[in-house]
């Protein structure tokens, strides 16, 4: 990583917002409001003033503008040292001057390991950097500027955009798409065949193949030691910008549209559908066949059964007690659906 430097003049321009304080400063990166110091950044996303902004001494602070006794804190850092800048969406800020902060070098050559094993057949783009024991097999494409590090294994006629980054350890299998900036963590597995079988006269299982591949849009992040398995026939599909986090699995035929966020833990069933802009919550589960609307919110630990039909806020867990509160809870809670299950057959 090569770290660089950006003047607060030039963040603005970049971002917006409205600065006070000195604008020919510069700032090289961000830290928390208690260890700021010279050319470093740090934000504020709350509405109330606390000790640790007061004692913060980062050159560019960044402020909501419903901050509690702003012009106090902006009369206050109004000298040559500091700078403050009032932003809509100080975190936002903060992930977008980060990532401009710490650029990886690129060269138009590529680098590639001489332990990586690459079928003649396959195709980089420029700049790729592929790590020690890759093995990229027949027909595969990697984009240019793309980096696939140690111990990947890449499949037949597998297509990896621009700009992308394959962690330690990634299986990508076979006829998998990859979107351009998108990033897998280490571990995850990429179209694995997907859980179905079929039961015969004998109740004896038999697999269904899982022969449709994966394909993930442009500019989405999987976590680690996550699982996307192959569709059936058609391909499992992630939509551009969804964001995955460690230890979920995607089952065969699942769609996930655009701009979704998901948990860690999760588990999605065959052929389920998640709208856009969606928020899974953390352990959250998903039948098969499940249709979720688009930007509906599923708190942690939820078991969704059946489609909803309507967006909005959906939560289906117990929540935590002390132990003897909960028995009670749950002896009221049975006897009351006891009630409601007679009258219904009254």
């Amino acid at each position: 990583m090569t770290k660089n430097e950006i003047s607060v003049k030039d963040l603005v321009a970049l971002f917006g917002g409205e600065l006070f304080g000195n604008d020919t400063l510069r700032v090289n990166g961000f830290k928390s409001l208690v260890d700021g110091s010279k050319h470093s950044a740090s934000f504020f996303t709350n509405h109330s003033l606390n000790n640790d902004i007061n004692k913060c001494r980062s050159t560019l602070l960044i402020v909501p503008p419903s901050l509690q006794d702003l012009n106090t804190l902006l009369k206050k850092r109004n000298t040559q040292e500091y700078a403050t800048l009032v932003h809509k969406n100080p975190k936002l800020v903060f992930a977008k001057c980060s990532l401009l902060l710490t650029t990886v070098s690129r060269t138009e050559e590529s680098n590639i390991h001489p332990k990586a094993t690459i079928h003649k057949s396959v195709v980089l783009g420029k700049g790729v950097k592929i790590g020690p024991n890759v093995v990229i097999e027949k027909g595969s494409i990697i984009g240019s500027q793309s980096e696939i590090k140690a111990g990947a294994f890449i499949g037949n006629g597998v297509e990896i955009g621009s700009d992308c980054v394959i962690h330690p350890n990634v299986t990508i299998n076979m006829d998998v798409v990859v979107g351009d900036s998108s990033i897998i963590n280490s571990g995850s597995v990429i179209g694995g065949g997907g859980f179905g079988f079929c039961q015969d006269s004998a109740k004896a299982w038999h697999k269904v193949p899982q022969c449709g591949g994966v394909v993930i849009s442009e500019n989405v992040e999987i976590g680690a030691n996550t699982t996307i398995d192959s569709g059936t026939f058609n391909p499992t599909t992630i939509g551009k910008g969804v964001k995955i986090d460690n230890l979920v699995h995607i089952a065969h035929n699942v769609t996930v549209c655009e701009n979704t966020i998901i948990a860690g833990c999760v588990g999605i069933a065959g052929s389920a559908h998640i709208g856009e802009a969606c928020q899974i919550g953390g352990a959250a589960g998903i039948l098969d066949h499940v249709k979720i609307p688009d930007n509906s919110i599923i708190g942690p630990m939820t078991l969704v059964m059946s489609s909803i039909k309507t967006s909005g806020s959906y939560v289906g867990v117990y929540p935590m007690q002390e132990k003897m509160r909960w028995k009670k809870s749950a002896v009221f809670l049975k006897n009351l659906g006891c009630k409601n299950n007679e009258q219904q057959h009254s």
